[in-house]
């Protein structure tokens, strides 16, 4: 989990590399099932680990 707390409200930096990964590594980048966005606190990185 990522917080936002020390940014102002301004900075957008986070969001637009978020957004940029969320276009390379999701499915539908609308709707992220692996970077999820957690409102008030930042972001939630919930992939699937599969061992082998």
């Amino acid at each position: 989990l990522m917080g936002a707390r020390d940014l102002l409200p301004t900075d957008r930096s986070i969001d637009v590399r978020i957004s940029r990964l969320r276009k390379k590594i999701e499915a539908d980048p609308h709707e992220p099932a692996v970077i999820k966005t957690v409102y008030g606190a930042g972001y939630l990185f919930a992939a699937d680990v599969r061992w082998e």
